[in-house]
């Protein structure tokens, strides 16, 4: 049968898109021939806000603008900032549904694969996402897992430092150069130290910390206004509704004073406050209030530079990458701590989702892009579980690295272990990931069985070989020798701490899909009982005037707004008082 699409339509099925799944906002683009194209979202906006939430009037869970806006208005239906728990065991309330990290951020993918597939016209299966240099193996394959569910078929999981070089085009340059990337998004922080020598992108060291981001800095500068206004913190942070407000509006002062040298912003009525308090803030005071968390940005700088054995001296560009890089106060920390000036030639929002693009094209081997080799590191050391000698005994519990962190990828490692005890024929490797010499203070990732190891013969000839190999999406292959008799034990550890079972990609399809449907429900506005109490209300405003259809006004648009969020004992609460109002201004007569 003849193909009568167009030639541009048929070159973009099978494309492959990038993404930037951040813990804030998140991107999808492609690398066209035209260049970079980003999809945008239903708001035609390239950001779509990482939020998931319950939405009463569609009866469905909704992802992006709307979502943040019900966040703030209703704490408990909307869930933000998954990203940061993504290969732990965590479980977020939306309404009343317990969604883990994954799920959401599942359906964050699935939206941003929907607005792609809307805007190319084609179905989209393929891609590259971006991970925090410092996500640890669990964190990586959890997010796969959730690309999955949302019915991608990853072909890299890319760290969001190297996916910011190569949008910065420092592949590109002619002399080798070595360049530092500072990737402060909303919730993660990334320091990484690269080398560009011949054509080959090498990472040389990674550091950061997971749990440090923009909205840390919200949350910081929030504090500090409810403390210039005299108000207990924690107290206020009970206020739920009230401090979902606060951060939105903080969010909105923290982006006012990246351009100004002050604003304004509206501190709502919390208890103890009496009433809505308008403040002016500096920028003065904004940095006093940044300044501990700025103060955490130190160690993982400099552990970068000392993983990759070199001083600020010998770094030829620092970049900034991420949301919250925009913000002053971040700007003058990298300059003062590298001593130049950084590079901010790109959109820090966009600049990841612009880099997995590009490396999204190289997977599929585009001609439109030039050769460019990547390489990438350990983030984090992996080894087994051993016991110390000690005098006459042994202490259990220690760690015995294979695989350094900063080694580059992929790799292979191995060493030779002996059992405890003469007659033990089998041993369990317990193997962890982390920078702890004891296990217990690192991540487990996964277990293997050793069995027939000879009894009754020299400790020389009980050794067990131990061979870990490590690629670049963070599968971990061990095997394990028994050197007397040459018997080989292997296993490929794909399930992690935190994440769902290594099922088939079109069980994680199903999966979502099965939320989906959970999530439906009839809205609070479907039940008769409330749909003609609103029918009646707003005929009586129509027909009334003056301070009734004030009072009533309010009244209405208080009920609603309940019914949006699902908040049925306030709406059964609020509905009796808005009866009692329609009862007074009818003169009793029924309706």
């Amino acid at each position: 049968m003849e193909d009568q699409r167009t030639g541009s339509t048929a070159r973009l099925e099978g494309a492959i898109v990038g993404i930037d799944l951040g813990t804030t906002n998140s991107a999808i683009a492609l690398f066209a021939e035209q260049g970079i194209r980003f999809f945008p979202n239903g708001l035609g906006e390239s950001l779509t806000p990482s939020v998931v939430a319950l939405d009463s009037r569609s009866s469905s869970l909704c992802v992006g603008r709307s979502a943040k806006d019900i966040l703030a208005w209703k704490p408990g239906m909307a869930a933000a900032g998954f990203k940061r728990d993504i290969g732990f065991e965590r479980k977020y309330s939306v309404g009343e549904m317990q969604l883990n990290p994954i799920e959401l951020s599942a359906y964050v993918l699935d939206q941003l694969r929907t607005d792609a597939e809307r805007s190319l016209g084609v179905t989209v299966e393929r891609c590259v996402v971006t991970v925090p240099a410092y996500f640890n193996d669990a964190q990586r394959f959890a997010t796969k897992q959730a690309a999955e569910m949302a019915g991608f078929t990853v072909e890299r999981i890319l760290n969001e430092p190297t996916a910011a070089a190569i949008a910065y085009g420092l592949h590109n340059r002619d002399s080798a150069s070595t360049f530092l990337v500072i990737d402060l998004g909303g919730g993660t922080f990334d320091v990484c130290v690269m080398e560009l020598f011949e054509g080959l992108l090498e990472v040389k060291s990674v550091a950061g910390e997971s749990q440090l981001g923009g909205d840390d800095f919200t949350n910081r500068l929030a504090a500090a206004l409810l403390e210039d206004l005299g108000l207990d913190v924690e107290g206020a942070r009970m206020d739920a509704e009230r401090f979902a407000l606060l951060l939105k509006r903080t969010e909105v002062l923290k982006r006012k004073l990246s351009r100004w040298a002050s604003a304004e912003v509206e501190v709502p009525a919390f208890r103890g406050l009496g009433q809505a308090t308008r403040l002016s803030v500096s920028t003065d005071r904004a940095d006093r209030a940044y300044a501990p968390l700025l103060d955490r940005m130190v160690g993982p700088c400099r552990a970068a530079l000392r993983g990759a054995g070199l001083t600020s001296d010998a770094l030829d560009e620092i970049v900034l990458v991420g949301g919250a890089t925009r913000m002053p106060a971040v700007r003058r920390f990298a300059r003062e701590m590298f001593g130049r000036e950084p590079l901010t030639d790109n959109d820090p929002d966009l600049t990841v989702a612009r880099g997995a693009a590009i490396q999204a094209a190289l997977c599929g081997r585009s001609e439109a892009v030039g050769d460019i080799v990547v390489t990438d590191v350990c983030s984090h050391t992996l080894g087994v579980a051993v016991a110390m000698p000690v005098g006459r005994s042994h202490l259990e519990g220690y760690f015995s690295p294979l695989i350094h962190r900063n080694t580059v990828l992929p790799t292979s490692a191995n060493a030779i272990y002996y059992p405890l005890d003469d007659r033990q024929s089998t041993v369990t490797l317990e193997i962890f990931q982390g920078e702890s010499r004891l296990v217990k203070q690192n991540t487990f990732v996964g277990d293997l069985r050793v069995h027939g190891i000879p009894t009754g013969v020299g400790a020389d000839q009980r050794g067990v070989r131990v061979t870990f190999t490590y690629d670049l999406d963070g599968i971990l292959a061990v095997e394990a020798e028994i050197l007397a008799t040459g018997a080989v034990i292997q296993r490929v550890i794909r399930r992690r701490n935190g994440g769902l079972p290594a099922e088939r990609a079109d069980d994680l399809r199903e999966r979502l899909a099965m939320l989906k449907r959970l999530a439906s429900k009839p809205t609070l506005r479907e039940r008769p009982k409330y749909r003609d109490l609103l029918a009646r209300a707003d005929l009586l405003w129509r027909e009334s005037a003056g301070s009734d259809r004030r009072e009533l006004a309010e009244a209405i648009a208080r009920f609603e707004l309940l019914l949006d969020v699902g908040d049925r004992e306030a709406a059964e609460s609020v509905s009796a008082a808005l009866e009692l109002l329609c009862e007074a201004i009818d003169g009793g007569e029924r309706w």
